[in-house]
This record gives C-alpha cells, sequence and structure tokens, in this order.
C-alpha cells in the first residue's frame, strides 16, 4: 500500500495489486470551498492512478453537503471520473465504489444525495455498514447474504436523553439490509422537511381545495374530481388553479410532493 495524498482532512490509499484506492476522511472539512478543495485533489489521483475501485471511509465526516456542492460535485469530480471510464462495473450494474457509513448519519445521508436520480454522471455506488463488507463486495470472494425480510424487523430502541435533552433512539438492523434502511431514512427526512416548510402554504387552502388536492395526488381527473365532490367540472378547475397559485406549484411533479400531508 502506498500513500499518494495526506491533506488537511483527506489521505488516499494506493492498493495497487488491487487497482483499488482509500478514500479516508481523517477529519472533517468545515465548509464548502475546503469540501471542494480536497475533492479537486482526490480528481487529480484518480486521474493519475486510473483505479478501478475506491472505497470511502465516512466514519470521521460530520459536514453536511449543501445542495450547490451536491450539484458541483456530480459535474465537476463524478462526472469526468465515470466519462473516463477508469472505474469498473459489475454485473449487477454498480460502479466498484463502496461508501462506508460514518457516525453523523446526516453527513452519510448527504453524500449519498450527490448520486440520485438526478445525478448527470450516471455514476451508481454501493454502500455499507463496515469496511469489511465492502471489501467483500469488491472481491466478490463471497456474496453477501440477503436476508430474507420475515421474522427480521428493524428494532427500534430508546436509550434515554443525552446531557443536552435529546432523545437518543438505537436501531438495529441486518447489515445486509443496510442500504435500504439508511435510503428509508433519508426519505423520512426528507418528508419531514417538507412538511416543515410547506405547513403554512397547506394551512391556506380551504377545506373544499384541500379535498380538491388529496384526490389530484391520488390521480384522479378533473371529471372524476367532479363525480366524487358533486361538483361542476369549472368549479374543479378553479379549486385546482387556486391550489396551484396558493402553493406555488410550477409543475405536475411538485403537487405529488404534498402526498405525505395526506398519510
Amino acid at each position: 500500500m502506498i500513500e499518494l495524498y495526506n491533506g488537511s482532512h483527506l489521505s488516499i490509499i494506493h492498493e495497487k495489486e488491487n487497482s483499488r484506492l482509500i478514500m479516508t476522511w481523517e477529519s472533517s472539512p468545515i465548509s464548502d470551498e475546503t469540501y471542494r478543495k480536497e475533492l479537486v485533489e482526490h480528481l487529480h489521483v484518480i486521474q493519475k492512478t486510473k483505479p478501478s475501485q475506491v472505497i470511502w471511509l465516512l466514519e470521521n465526516l460530520t459536514f453536511k453537503v449543501s445542495d450547490v456542492t451536491k450539484k458541483w460535485v456530480d459535474h465537476n469530480i463524478s462526472k469526468p471520473i465515470f466519462t473516463a471510464g477508469y472505474i469498473a462495473k459489475f454485473q449487477d450494474d454498480f460502479h466498484q465504489v463502496a461508501f462506508v457509513v460514518g457516525r453523523d448519519v446526516l453527513s452519510y445521508i448527504s453524500v449519498m444525495d450527490i448520486f440520485n436520480k438526478d445525478s448527470s454522471s450516471g455514476f451508481k455506488p454501493n454502500y455499507f455498514a463496515t469496511e469489511k463488507e465492502a471489501r467483500i463486495w469488491l472481491d466478490k470472494k463471497v456474496a453477501i447474504e440477503v436476508v430474507k425480510s420475515e421474522n427480521h424487523n428493524l428494532d427500534i430502541t430508546f436509550k434515554g436523553t443525552s446531557d443536552d435533552g435529546k432523545a437518543i433512539f438505537e436501531f438495529r438492523e441486518q447489515s445486509s439490509k443496510f442500504n435500504s434502511t439508511i435510503s428509508l431514512f433519508k426519505s423520512i427526512l426528507e418528508q419531514n422537511y417538507f412538511l416543515k416548510n410547506n405547513i403554512s402554504k397547506y394551512s391556506s387552502l380551504t377545506p373544499r381545495e384541500e379535498q380538491t388536492l388529496k384526490f389530484i395526488v391520488k390521480g384522479c381527473s378533473n371529471r372524476e374530481i367532479s363525480d366524487k365532490m358533486n361538483i361542476s367540472y369549472n368549479t374543479v378547475r378553479t379549486h385546482r388553479n387556486r391550489i396551484w397559485k396558493k402553493l406555488d406549484i410550477k409543475m405536475f411533479a411538485d403537487c405529488l410532493k404534498y402526498e405525505c400531508f395526506f398519510d
């Protein structure tokens, strides 16, 4: 193993025999600027060594990546790497890049969000609870067992409160389900964020507008809503136009986000 880079926060080790780079956040950046700077150095190392595999160790990362920087990383870091074709793919369509979770799960989720469905790079990494599991996956020496869901429910235990009054919960899940569990947490957090930031807009709707919106997000047409609510087609259109204005909806997909208000 050869150390190729040791920066303010990031270190990079080259396992030449595996054509693999190990990226370790030794400490956490404190700003977008320092985060970007380290990733530029990581890009230079990849362009020089042309590895086929990468492991990211996020144990010490507590920095939450901003939305602006997520887009910057996608366009300026991920896209050049994967357009160049250095990183190999497995038959299951994953690129041979593994992220290992850190202590700060929200930071981990913010990193995952860089590679969401809207990513321009087309990059598909995999996510693991431990470095050992990440190495097994990359080595492909043994298959990671997929545990059937029956009789293996997520265990949640209340552990008390911290000194600053925050509730502490412990989550226990099969490590083979790690990626899907983190994705579930991410979805819950995003929904909670949307609820908190749009409750005032939603509260401005009249009861009939709320009812109309509920049918819209369920996929009902204006004619179907007219029949269900026993109102005219034009009244449905009026409700719809007022809903769009009050909620500042630009496209239909924006409307569907309000489904969480009816769960």
